[in-house]
């Protein structure tokens, strides 16, 4: 069986992590023998004892625990530098959130679709409660500004410029040789940089044929969009880590576009805040 090093971080919510955990390995023990790296920042609902406990039931599973103040792309740095030091052996890494609830035969269906193609890379679609696309595949709708669509599941692979890591099935190689996530971000845009980096380096990364699970997008109630919020709450929840701090994305719309398209998207949230739209 083929080995693969399945990488996530969580805070807080035990049943989405254990659900996630099992529903990966719903069907996918007969393809594929599931190496689970799971960075806990500092979870106090129970968290550590339910991985101990699927642990028992024969799951292969390396807890680390973290800082409680890490958030995504802190934690995910954390799981992939494990890996590419003590998970060599694994063909493949997947990349996942833990708040996917994958259908069965997820796993299989992953690395079909990456051996049929000879593909570095593919990207698992998942769809909300109300059945639309929530995450996945992404691609560019400009050259030269920051702006993007997600792709939709197809059955003729569609090339993607970049995506989420909600889901994401790379070979172990590529994995290893395009390195850990930018260390600049703290939650948010790290997905969307390392593919940006995959692309730009000529690795090849498709979407998947059908959805591979559920999973809901973020509310925008309640966040730095919600235009009935008074304007001061907008932009604490802008600054704030899962938001769109301003270090974080001009460091982002520097690096992979241009200076006077950094400065453009810096400037335009603070204008849709004043403005309220």
């Amino acid at each position: 069986m083929e080995k693969i090093a399945v990488l996530m971080t969580c805070h807080n919510r035990k049943e989405h992590t254990v659900a996630c955990i099992r529903s990966l390995a719903d069907g996918a023990e007969v393809q594929a023998e599931l190496r689970f790296v799971v960075v806990d920042a500092g979870s106090t609902d129970g968290t550590k004892e339910a991985l101990k406990e699927l642990a028992s039931e024969g799951f292969q599973i390396r807890h680390i625990l973290a800082p409680e103040n890490l958030f995504w792309n802190g934690g995910m740095r954390i799981a992939m530098r494990y890996a590419a030091k003590y998970m060599k052996d694994c063909a493949y890494t997947l990349l996942v959130n833990d708040d996917v609830v994958f259908y069965p035969g997820t796993v299989a269906t992953l690395i079909a679709r990456l051996t049929k193609y000879r593909t570095d890379a593919v990207v698992g679609a998942t769809k909300d409660s109300t059945g639309q696309q929530s995450y996945g595949g992404v691609r560019k709708k400009s050259k030269y500004t920051a702006r993007y669509e997600l792709i939709p599941p197809s059955e003729e692979p569609e090339q993607c410029d970049t995506f989420n890591c909600n889901c994401l099935l790379l070979t172990y190689d590529c994995f290893r040789r395009m390195g850990n996530l930018d260390p600049a971000y703290v939650h948010s845009m790290g997905d969307y940089d390392y593919g940006m980096r995959l692309s730009h380096r000529g690795c090849t990364v498709i979407n998947t044929a059908d959805f591979v699970g559920e999973c809901d997008d973020n509310e925008k109630t309640g966040s730095w969009m919600d235009k009935g919020l008074e304007r001061k709450k907008r932009l604490q929840l802008k600054e704030g880590p899962k938001g769109l701090p301003r270090k974080d994305w001009y460091h982002f719309v520097r690096k992979n576009y241009s200076f006077p398209a950094a400065v453009y998207h810096s400037v335009t949230p603070y204008l849709r805040i004043l403005l309220k739209v």
